[in-house]
């Protein structure tokens, strides 16, 4: 597939992405899981950027309290009745016509996991159940899937780049879940809207260096930020001897 010099000409000047770059965005396949403030805004911007394939998964619908964060949505989907698959579909499609979207209204589960990422290139987590988060983790470890992690509460952010076989992984990360349940919530602390448009534009940056094959440029640990305070940091992180993701590395 050639691809469309008008409407990627700045993509394709960046010495970094090229026509080759471009092209090999536009043959990609990209899992988005969630569709909150973080999902709906790296679907966004990967469908413009023109991932030719964006298979989109969520279980709710907008409400009027999303749409501070959640820059998808509007009014009138609060209105409409449709679910947040189903109104980000529309609206991905007026932004970009030529990229295919499979809207899944569901929630990701152990029972459906598998079949969503089995045909995908890449996954970006923008969940916020850190269980679900595991299965899908588990789940790229076996099918070799590379895999960008998010989230943001409150101002603060946290960007992961996931490479089976190469980097650690979110059980290093967070080896215990129970302890990860306890972490606070944008539900209950709230969360500025800038602070997950940042999370969302570093998670699509780490998804492009991977799809235009510039693995050595991801992030190298976990990038903390705090966008109140203009504070970024990147915190190593190692593989830990007792993670199932060692195995892939011997």
């Amino acid at each position: 597939m050639q691809p469309s010099v008008p409407r990627y000409s700045r993509h394709m000047l960046l010495k970094v992405i090229g026509e080759e770059g471009q092209e090999k965005i536009e043959n990609s396949r990209v899992l988005v899981a969630g569709l909150g403030a973080l999902g709906s805004m790296a679907a966004l911007l990967l469908a413009r950027a023109g991932v030719g394939f964006l298979r989109i998964v969520d279980q709710d619908a907008p409400e009027l309290h999303n749409l501070h964060r959640q820059f998808l949505y509007d009014e009138a989907d609060v209105e409409s009745g449709l679910s947040k698959a189903e109104a980000a579909e529309l609206h991905l499609q007026a932004a970009n016509s030529s990229v295919k979207i499979d809207a899944v209204n569901e929630a990701i589960g152990p029972e459906n996991v598998d079949a969503l990422c089995s045909d995908v290139d890449l996954v970006v987590d923008a969940l916020d159940n850190i269980r679900t988060r595991y299965f899908i983790n588990d789940l790229i470890l076996s099918r070799g899937i590379p895999y960008v992690f998010g989230g943001a509460v409150e101002t603060i952010g946290n960007i992961m780049t996931i490479i089976p076989g190469k980097t650690p992984c979110l059980r290093c990360l967070w080896p215990d879940p129970e302890a990860v349940d306890n972490h606070p919530r944008a539900s209950a602390v709230g969360v500025l809207s800038s602070a997950a448009a940042t999370v969302a534009s570093l998670q699509v940056t780490e998804a492009l260096k991977i799809l235009v094959g510039r693995e050595n440029d991801i992030l190298s640990g976990l990038l903390v930020l705090d966008v109140w305070r203009s504070c970024f940091h990147v915190a190593p992180i190692s593989i830990d001897p007792e993670c199932i993701c060692r195995k892939l590395r011997q």
